[in-house]
């Protein structure tokens, strides 16, 4: 065996993410976008994130080094899925983080079909997301399971037509002082 290939060896043994289906084009947009608006002032509850720009690792294990830089690419406000799936942290919502976005408003699941959620508006805080909006399952933040169910209401944020994972939500009270305070009282409903 040569040093490559011993390299090679190596990296796919210590590889954590390699059980794991790789993110979907969807996915990392949606990362990408709540880690381009979500606050990035440090809070008492914030835990320490790790930010991978990218490695090196020589011609014979790039491509196992994409795999494991895929595993932990992380934000400071979203830590996407790791190895296991698990759960993204959120920090609580700010007014500054909820003002990057260009929509805001209150909904009701109304359907869901392959993956797609249609929301019925209720209130609209920001921007003029219409009567009603389709926008893909996401995860709870907090059991990493799908966070919309037909006939709850959501409180949505986005931007560019993604939603923001750590802004958008079921609409608690808790939740809602957030969009009142950030916006005002919405109109409708």
């Amino acid at each position: 065996m040569t040093e490559d290939d011993d390299l090679k060896a190596l990296m796919r043994r210590a590889d954590p993410s390699a059980a794991s289906a790789p993110l979907d084009d969807a996915r990392i947009r949606r990362v990408v976008a709540a880690a381009e608006r979500d606050d990035p002032v440090p809070s008492r509850r914030r835990r320490p994130r790790f930010l991978i720009a990218g490695a090196s690792l020589g011609a014979a294990a790039t491509a196992a080094g994409a795999v494991i830089i895929a595993g932990l690419v992380a934000t400071p406000a979203v830590q996407a899925p790791g190895p296991t799936g698990g759960a993204i942290t959120c920090d609580a919502p700010s007014d500054a983080a909820l003002r990057t976005n260009d929509t805001a408003y209150e909904a009701t699941a109304t359907r869901i079909d392959d993956g797609v959620v249609t929301l019925t508006v209720t209130t609209t805080f920001l921007g003029d997301p219409g009567a009603s909006a389709e926008i893909p399952q996401m995860s709870d933040p907090e059991t990493g399971g799908d966070l919309f169910v037909v006939g709850h209401a959501y409180l949505v944020a986005s931007t560019g037509g993604f939603a923001s994972e750590c802004l958008t939500g079921p609409a608690t009270d808790e939740l809602r002082r957030a969009y009142v305070s950030a916006f005002g009282p919405g109109v409708g409903g």
